[in-house]
């Protein structure tokens, strides 16, 4: 495995992706991989610069679960996923499934529609297993 991508800084590009998310005039955007302060990011939560870029609001969380080491290691602990929406957010919730190590589901309720971001595991039978919880 390679650790070059992890230690790279991501700030240079996130004004570019901003303007292109800006450019596509979405209501709704959901960001998996965000970075919320790291050292990666310049200490910058990039979902939260790219609302305030955009005049949107949004919902953060880290992408893994309480029990997970990983929400404690400098690299990964800041790592997570987000929405990113025009219109205000009248309730937020964090699911998080039981398999797997990235297990985070993301309920956010909007005035008209509840829309979920999930971001299910690499592997096929961990995937599958996931998908059985969504469903129940």
């Amino acid at each position: 495995m390679s650790w070059n991508g992890y230690l790279k800084r991501t700030s240079e590009n996130l004004d570019v992706i901003a303007e292109f998310i800006k450019s596509t005039n979405s209501d709704i955007i959901g960001l998996l991989e965000v970075d919320a302060g790291s050292y990666r990011s310049n200490s910058i939560n990039q979902a939260g610069h790219i609302a305030d870029m955009l005049g949107h609001y949004h919902s953060y969380q880290r992408k893994y679960g309480k029990d997970s080491a990983a929400r404690w290691l400098p690299l990964f602990k800041s790592q997570g996923n987000a929405f990113i929406v025009k219109d205000r957010i009248h309730n937020e919730r964090f699911h998080y499934f039981n398999r797997g190590v990235k297990k985070l589901v993301i309920e956010l309720q909007l005035e008209k529609m509840t829309v979920f971001l999930v971001h299910l595991a690499l592997g096929y039978r961990t995937r599958q297993a996931q998908l059985k919880e969504l469903a129940d």
